[in-house]
């Protein structure tokens, strides 16, 4: 089945998701599914019989736009990504700076001390606290800021970083 890109309004795609799903279970819609994703908001993926079938079915729903993105079905290689998600602690690395971006320390920087891949939980040291005071949180929480310190700036000086 063709896959067709739809601009929504943003914040209003888990209304437009349920509307649609009203709409698209109505006998010979021509609507088989809805597609959301937090990568990209304010559009919704629906699946159908085919673009015009899809848009008439779905003419009636107030946060999405009357027509399709395109005339062509987007291709499902392009939507893989979305469909397997990447788990949250690929790319962070013991020694990298981080940014906490939910939770009571919401805002502050870190440093990555320990990664725990089977729990995906990680340890970080808060880098604008007096003490250090190891912190253990979900890999969601973080988001990196820049590399391991020393690590990509050591040359062939031996101990010093130039």
């Amino acid at each position: 089945m063709p896959i067709y890109l739809f601009r929504a309004k943003k914040g209003q795609e888990k209304s437009l998701a349920k509307l649609a799903d009203l709409k698209g279970s109505k006998q010979d819609s021509g609507v088989y599914a809805v597609l959301l994703s937090e990568a990209h908001k304010g559009y919704a993926f629906v699946e159908g019989d085919s673009q015009m079938k899809v848009e008439t079915s779905l003419a009636g729903v107030k946060p999405l736009s009357a027509r399709a993105v395109g005339t062509d079905a987007v291709p499902i290689d392009e939507l893989s990504g979305l469909l397997n998600p990447r788990p949250a602690i690929e790319g962070l690395e013991i020694g990298a700076i981080v940014e906490i971006v939910d939770g009571p320390f919401k805002g502050l920087k870190a440093k990555l001390t320990r990664v725990e891949d089977s729990s995906q939980d990680i340890t970080v040291e808060v880098l604008e606290s007096s003490m250090t005071l190891p912190i253990r949180i979900h890999a969601d929480y973080v988001k990196k800021v820049s590399d391991p310190i020393g690590e990509k700036n050591k040359g062939d000086y031996g101990k010093f970083n130039l």
